[in-house]
């Protein structure tokens, strides 16, 4: 009994240490000092006192600094420890789709298997998750079919996302249709989705969707004033916790500023993005056409 006793007290007081360091942890990424987390972080990985959530925000500052094999080996540890985890199946299949989407289309085969895999099983376990859902409809839409692409299953998950989220079920909407090239019927999905966000509760709202449809106003010139502002708040609220970093906030709204004819704000925005990443190159391209206006 006396054993058992002091066992529990262990676990109880390794874990209770270990939570408080997590919460230091993010104290840390909220202030942006990726440098200190990570030391903090690492340190208990070392003294071998890590949790699940030492291991998970490891994955997400990998994540962020785009380092997807480091990425994937943190979230790995989470499903094998935790496969009925929705939100572990979802950071991992993530991963290793953004891996997949870093080497070449035939090194990108090995990856599908897999991505699929824990897609479906975090859209399984957690009825009302979005994320996995939109993954699954562009990676269903993007694949051939000769690699299990399918339209229909894309339709799917995008209306599955009808009671849930009706915006990213507008989103999802147009990117089918988009990819199929009807932009008309496209844009419908999209002013839609523009609408319902506009009329949402914050509770609702995230800075996710905030760079999409900054995006998405970007590139099909639509919206475009909003679109500005969606990208501010965006850049406003941005965190380790954001894909897009800021370089990609200044290449969209240059794009919606040249949509607008302000060539001059335009270019002054691509020379922001290009200060951020010297070597941009989807930035180099929109500034040569911004000058060729």
């Amino acid at each position: 009994m006396k054993n058992t006793l002091f066992l529990c007290l262990i676990l109880s007081t390794a874990w209770s240490y270990s939570q408080s360091i997590s919460e230091r942890a993010i104290s840390y990424l909220d202030e942006g000092k990726l440098t200190q987390a990570k030391s903090l972080l690492n340190e208990q990985v070392n003294k071998n006192n890590a949790d699940l959530k030492v291991f998970e925000l490891l994955g997400d500052i990998a994540s962020f600094e785009k380092n997807w094999d480091l990425a994937i080996s943190y979230y790995k540890k989470l499903v094998v420890t935790n496969p009925e985890n929705a939100g572990f199946n979802l950071k991992y299949g993530g991963a290793l789709g953004m891996k997949a989407l870093s080497v070449s289309k035939f090194q990108a085969v090995v990856y599908i298997p897999d991505i699929k895999k824990h897609l479906a099983l975090a859209a399984e376990q957690d009825r009302s998750q979005i994320q996995s859902r939109r993954a699954l409809v562009e990676l269903y839409i993007k694949l051939p079919g000769l690699l299990g692409g399918s339209e229909e299953k894309a339709l799917m998950y995008a209306n599955q996302l009808k009671e849930v989220s009706p915006v990213n079920a507008y989103l999802a909407k147009g990117f089918i249709v988009k990819e199929s090239v009807n932009i008309q019927e496209a844009l419908v999905y999209y002013k839609n989705a523009f609408n319902k966000y506009r009329s949402a509760s914050d509770n609702l709202k995230s800075n996710s969707l905030n760079y999409e449809l900054g995006k998405v106003a970007a590139e099909l010139n639509l919206e475009s004033q909003y679109g500005i502002q969606l990208l501010d708040t965006y850049a406003k609220n941005y965190s380790y916790k954001d894909i897009y970093s800021m370089e990609w906030v200044y290449l969209r709204k240059a794009q919606i500023l040249a949509n607008m004819s302000n060539k001059k704000d335009a270019l002054a925005y691509i020379d922001k993005a290009l200060t951020l990443k010297a070597d941009f190159n989807e930035a180099m391209d929109e500034k040569k056409r911004i000058q060729e206006l």
